[in-house]
């Protein structure tokens, strides 16, 4: 029985982050998911919206502690960085300090995939509209990335994000990539980008980063799992 232990708390209406988990964690590592009410207004998820998902982060860690975790994860982009500049970081630091146990978030996780990679410059693809993707944007250039172009793809539901085909959202990485960036990144944790990584790399000839997959890789080596996950994409590798 494997004695790595991954808690991961998801938003509410979240439906992909564990199928990508299902498919590609390790055998050897058990993942565990939780789960933080994301409350919407009508129709609509707002920064305001996130960022209370993203206080709540610590307290839902608090329900997986029983289950002694070897390291936590609160998997959710937008929310990791709703509190304003540094708020991915303070937000780790502060799940580690209460909980005891080493814990990370999605955003900081793809500062840290990218930085592996060697990326300085990126197209960023958020799925939201503009004023999500616009935080997104500003956390990427505090890491100290160059951001050629940051796309909004205008959704305003998660829910109906997550309908997005790999296909479509491949073609999107496609159409706005750049001479100038060394990377794609495919913003959210609740859109099958994962999917269409490998696909996308192969056609662009450089790496293609997604929330779900920066956030396996980046919580299975915060958990001491050394390892490559095949058919994850070139981080899966690193």
């Amino acid at each position: 029985m494997s004695t790595v232990r991954i808690g991961m708390i998801v938003p509410s209406l979240n439906t992909i982050a564990e199928d990508d988990f299902r498919r590609f964690c390790p055998a050897e590592i058990a993942y565990h998911v939780h789960r933080v009410r994301l409350r919407t207004e009508p129709g609509k998820v707002t920064v305001d919206d996130l960022a209370r998902a993203g206080r709540g982060a610590e307290d839902a860690g608090r329900a997986l502690l029983d289950l002694k975790p070897t390291a936590i994860a609160f998997n959710c982009t937008g929310a990791s960085v709703a509190g304003g500049e540094g708020s991915d970081r303070r937000l780790a630091a502060d799940m580690t300090a209460a909980l005891g146990v080493p814990s990370t978030n999605t955003m900081l996780a793809v500062k840290q995939a990218l930085e592996a990679l060697g990326v300085r410059s990126l197209v960023h693809v958020c799925p939201f509209e503009g004023e999500s993707s616009e935080i997104e944007r500003r956390a990427l250039e505090e890491g100290g990335f160059d951001v050629v172009s940051s796309v909004a793809l205008g959704f305003t539901d998660a829910r109906v994000a997550a309908n997005l085909p790999p296909e479509e959202i491949a073609a999107v990485g496609r159409s706005r990539d750049s001479d100038r960036a060394d990377a794609i990144l495919l913003s959210c944790a609740n859109v099958r980008a994962l999917e269409a990584a490998p696909v996308l790399e192969a056609e662009l000839g450089k790496p293609v980063v997604t929330s779900n997959q920066a956030m396996l890789w980046a919580v299975t080596r915060l958990a001491g799992w050394r390892g490559t996950i095949a058919g994850g994409g070139r981080l899966m590798t690193c």
